[in-house]
């Protein structure tokens, strides 16, 4: 039955080392039993998954004390570089001698997990412009960007007269506008730069490994790329302090960018070195 099982499913011992595996399995992570038997579950385990696969004797023993089998979710490198997405659902076994063994039984879920990144991503991404939404900067700039980084700057921008625009030329021309700042917008912040879309006519540019002077270069290069088109922007920018949360970094850039539109609009404002 286990040779046969269309369920892939590997059997090893109290060193972590394959017994067996049956023909689904082998099909699973696109290796032959005579390659897998007498080595661990690390000759086909994505790098960034290691350290999971290392805590599995400490999950077993949790489970075994809750009574319960244990399920993680793995990746598996193929041979061809293919990554799949597995689904392992750990059970103890006894082997020879009471030996305390381990039989996983792996469900591919590579198809699952597209969907659901799929469903996170348009969760977290304007539909318009694709740059980040609220959710999206909340979760991802704000985890990526611990309390006691440095030399990350929040820039808040907001298009100037952008509802008078609208109202001349109508909302189709006003999304197009908003997507091509956005793209231009990513072009000139590089890969270090974070673009999200507030909220209307507002973005938040977030910019990781940068100072003010940087900071001030990428706005003032956006600007001169989008003042061809007729389209300026007020904006506030500011360096996170230490051991200062980004939210409080981002109200900080977004006062200043009130600022700029009070003091004319099309200017960039920021504060004094803290």
């Amino acid at each position: 039955m286990f040779a046969s099982s269309p369920v892939a499913q590997a059997l090893s011992d109290a060193d972590g080392l394959f017994v067996e595996v049956n023909a689904a399995y082998c099909e699973l992570v696109g290796l032959p039993s005579s390659e897998l038997i007498g080595r661990s579950a690390t000759v086909h385990t994505h790098p960034d998954d290691l350290a999971l696969h290392g805590s599995v004797e400490d999950l077993m023993a949790a489970g075994v004390a809750a009574e319960r089998s244990v399920k993680v979710e793995v990746r598996v490198v193929r041979p061809n570089d293919e990554i799949r997405w597995v689904l392992l659902t750990l059970v103890p076994f006894t082997g020879p001698a009471d030996a305390e063994w381990t039989l996983a039984a792996a469900l591919d879920i590579t198809e699952r997990k597209e969907v659901e990144d799929g469903i996170l991503l348009a969760s977290r991404t304007d539909q318009l412009t694709g740059a980040l939404n609220r959710r999206g900067w909340s979760d991802y700039a704000v985890s990526v960007v611990d309390d006691n980084s440095v030399d990350t700057v929040v820039a808040v921008l907001d298009l100037d007269h952008f509802k008078q625009f609208n109202d001349t030329f109508g909302h189709a021309a006003g999304d197009k506008l908003l997507r091509d700042f956005a793209s231009t917008a990513r072009d000139c912040i590089g890969v270090d730069g974070l673009l999200a879309r507030w909220g209307g006519e507002e973005f938040v540019i977030t910019l990781r490994n940068c100072d003010r002077r940087e900071a001030l270069r990428s706005l003032e290069k956006l600007a001169a790329a989008t003042r061809p088109s007729g389209v300026t922007f007020s904006a506030g920018y500011t360096l996170q302090r230490p051991n200062e949360g980004l939210r409080h970094t981002l109200d900080r850039a977004d006062a200043l960018m009130f600022q700029a539109k009070r003091a004319g609009r099309n200017r960039m404002v920021t504060d004094a070195p803290h």
